[in-house]
């Protein structure tokens, strides 16, 4: 394999994973916790935009992987919706305050720490998004 394929193949895990864990409270908490559409939707933006944009760059990426796409349009698709992702995610982590997140139930904790995860998530993919750019350049 090839640098440009392993780093492709990697920005797919990675945004699908991404996009698991964007809506993994979707799936794992019960609706009637109090904030649950407030945590979705903070900040200007919210949440679901970053799992769609990690599920476009799944397709993306796996289709510069196949060659079915000009590698240099792939490298700017995923280079650009990275950092669309990434300025996202972290507007919409700054957004959420202490109260939203203390209206979760005491045994989803986990949910403190889930805005950072998905923030670290959107950074890894921009960092394979730039790698798998700078092996397309270096062609």
């Amino acid at each position: 394999m090839n640098r440009r394929s392993i780093t492709a193949a990697t920005g797919a895990i990675i945004s699908l994973g991404l996009a698991g864990v964007v809506f993994m409270p979707a799936l794992l908490l019960s609706t009637a916790d109090v904030g649950f559409a407030d945590y979705y939707a903070a900040g200007p933006i919210g949440l679901s935009i970053v799992g769609v944009i990690a599920l476009f760059d799944v397709i993306v990426f796996l289709s510069g992987r196949e060659g079915r796409t000009d590698q240099i349009t792939v490298a700017g698709l995923v280079l650009v919706s990275a950092v669309a992702m990434t300025m996202f995610s972290l507007l919409w982590a700054t957004a959420i305050t202490p109260t939203l997140i203390s209206g979760f139930t005491a045994g989803n904790a986990w949910i403190a720490f889930h805005r950072w995860i998905v923030s670290a998530g959107a950074f890894a993919i921009f960092v394979s998004a730039a790698l798998y750019t700078q092996s397309v350049l270096s062609l």
